[in-house]
């Protein structure tokens, strides 16, 4: 995946400007968001005070479901079991949680490393292999929001407690001061967004 296509950090204070960059790039790429943001603004005023945030997250991270990791079929043996045979072993514990939970533990057993199994009714088999197969259990979005989270309280400067926070999964719009939060703040933060997303790359 690329790199970042714009990454911008704005001060009066240029050397503190230059610093930050430094910081920010480091700590994205602890969290492994490089490649998953696509732009990136921040501008910071001690001044004022006021710490401003715009990034545009990379799409096409769609949900892992149990199709994307294992294959899921009836047994073929007459037994009254759904099995699972492992394709990718990445999420075994999330798959593993969610057949617990939704079977419960006593039905499920693990035969082979690769091949799981789920004692069901007999005459639900072929239901419960269709539904499982698209049951959703891991959602890389939120992994990102979470870490994304995770970078604001690297980088926000410290005692910036007031905060305005806007994600819609695509964007993410984040500003931070000691001070009363101000309309124009806000405004300012929204003109650099508008500006991200129509710039030319």
């Amino acid at each position: 995946m690329k790199p970042l296509e714009v990454f911008k950090v704005e001060s009066p204070d240029t050397t503190g400007a230059d610093a930050y960059e430094s910081v920010t790039r480091d700590v994205l790429a602890d969290l492994e968001l490089t490649t998953i943001l696509g732009r990136l603004w921040i501008y910071i005023d001690p001044t004022e005070p006021v710490f401003i945030f715009c990034t545009l997250i990379r799409t096409g991270l769609p949900p892992i479901r149990v199709r994307d990791v294992a294959d899921v079929a009836v047994a073929s043996s007459g037994a009254n079991q759904v099995v699972l045979e492992l394709s990718n072993e990445e999420y075994v514990p999330q798959l593993l949680g969610t057949i617990r939970t939704r079977y419960g533990h006593e039905n499920i057993s693990q035969p082979e490393r690769k091949t799981m199994t789920i004692e069901v009714e007999k005459t639900a088999k072929k239901e419960v292999a269709e539904s499982l197969a698209e049951v959703v259990i891991a959602d890389p979005r939120r992994q990102i929001d979470e870490r994304l989270a995770d970078a604001l309280l690297r980088i926000t400067p410290e005692g910036f407690r007031v905060r305005h926070h806007v994600s819609t999964g695509e964007e993410m719009l984040f500003v931070a001061s000691e001070e009363a939060m101000r309309s124009e703040w806000i405004k300012k933060a929204e003109e650099m967004m508008n500006q991200l997303k129509a710039q030319e790359v």
